[in-house]
């Protein structure tokens, strides 16, 4: 078995093999080149966090553009109903009095109506 006895010993040369095809390389040539493509990516990027917002313009703008329109026609429902209320209440008729509106106002007429008979008259027979 290998060291970690995942495969079995006779696959030495194949194992050999894999080990040289995955070996890091070993020049400087290599690693310096791979550094200088890295660096020259990582300045031709800009790495403001503000640029992530390019990418949600439009899609922000769209929506903005919605919520105002939905808010203009909620806006406009709403003067409606209170426009429609307040006709309705100018040109509704009046309210009829119910019977606890009308009774003190029949007292109060049967009352002054018992005053005016019982109160004693001058009498106007005389003058004439």
């Amino acid at each position: 078995m290998s060291e970690f006895g995942l495969y079995p010993d006779g696959d030495e040369e194949v194992t050999r093999g894999l080990r040289a095809l995955y070996a890091a390389p070993s020049g400087y040539g290599y690693w310096n080149e791979l550094e200088s493509r890295i660096m020259a990516r990582v300045a031709s990027v800009e790495l403001a966090w503000w640029d992530e917002f390019d990418r949600w313009v439009r899609p922000a703008l769209v929506l903005a553009a919605l919520l105002i329109i939905a808010a203009a026609i909620a806006m406009n429902r709403a003067q409606k109903e209170a426009t429609d209320s307040a006709y309705s209440a100018i040109l509704a008729p009046p309210p009829v009095p119910g019977p606890e509106n009308i009774r003190p106002t029949l007292m109060l007429d049967r009352d002054a109506t018992l005053r005016y008979i019982l109160a004693p008259r001058p009498d106007t027979s005389r003058n004439h």
